[in-house]
């Protein structure tokens, strides 16, 4: 009785071995069909062609103040993921674009290291050579609204003379600065916020030697009046300057 009862216990534990022996292969086998199959995929997605943008570039170093041309740009590939937020994005919108900031080899450009708009930047507008003056307005004339942007003036000057030793002679008016260019009219801001409110002042765009003795002529004791030349007029003119004895002259003869 011991003896088949011990059989039988021999027996089962055979079969639960032989149960474990199968469960375990058929787990292993699995586990090996699933790491097969994770790394097939990592294969395919390795192969995979990634996604990528064209972006232009600096060909160069490059420091601020550079006008950008073809020459300074290169087209670099960027993964979709990788390309920065604020890069742009074209090579046209850099196109004759004034750098404000340093740009290095390689990198990518955005609006912020730009100087801005050709049409809304002053600096990008003032020919070489020029500077803006920017004179209060005075006179009748400017008051008008008849000066406008790109118009060119005259400055007239009456101012009291005087002698070496001291003695005034008197007032004499004469031509100082002429064919003046009116870089722009500068008026108040509307109740629209747009600058469409009355002149305040004449944006001038004049030779730095000029500029100074602009300077100097409206921090003097003088009266200042505006001109305004016709279109087709650019020459300049020789008017010579008169004083009190000239019209008393002038006068004399009529």
């Amino acid at each position: 009785m011991n003896r088949r009862r011990g059989w039988m216990l021999l027996t089962l534990g055979l079969v639960l071995a032989l149960g474990t022996g199968v469960a375990t292969f058929f787990l292993l086998q699995r586990q090996r069909d699933v790491l097969a199959e994770q790394a097939q995929a990592s294969i395919a997605e390795a192969q995979a062609p990634v996604a990528t943008l064209r972006l232009p570039v600096a060909a160069r170093p490059l420091a601020p103040g550079t006008l950008l041309t073809a020459e300074d740009l290169l087209l670099k590939e960027f993964p979709l993921d990788l390309v920065p937020v604020a890069a742009i994005t074209a090579t046209v919108d850099l196109d004759s674009q004034l750098l404000a900031e340093a740009v290095g080899e390689g990198e990518t450009f955005s609006i912020s290291q730009l100087a801005g708009d050709t049409a809304t930047r002053a600096s990008r507008r003032l020919p070489a050579g020029q500077v803006l003056f920017a004179y209060p307005i005075t006179d009748l004339l400017s008051q008008s609204n008849v000066i406008e942007e790109g118009d060119r003036i005259d400055m007239l000057l009456t101012l009291p003379i005087s002698t070496p030793d001291g003695t005034a002679i008197g007032p004499v008016t004469t031509f100082t600065l002429q064919n003046i260019t009116v870089f722009t009219v500068l008026r108040t801001i509307g109740e629209d916020g747009e600058r469409n409110g009355d002149a305040v002042a004449l944006l001038l765009s004049i030779a730095p030697e000029d500029a100074v003795l602009l300077k100097h002529v409206k921090d003097s004791e003088g009266v200042i009046d505006f001109v305004l030349r016709s279109i087709l007029d650019d020459e300049p003119v020789d008017v010579p300057p008169v004083d009190r004895e000239d019209l008393i002259a002038r006068y004399r003869m009529r």
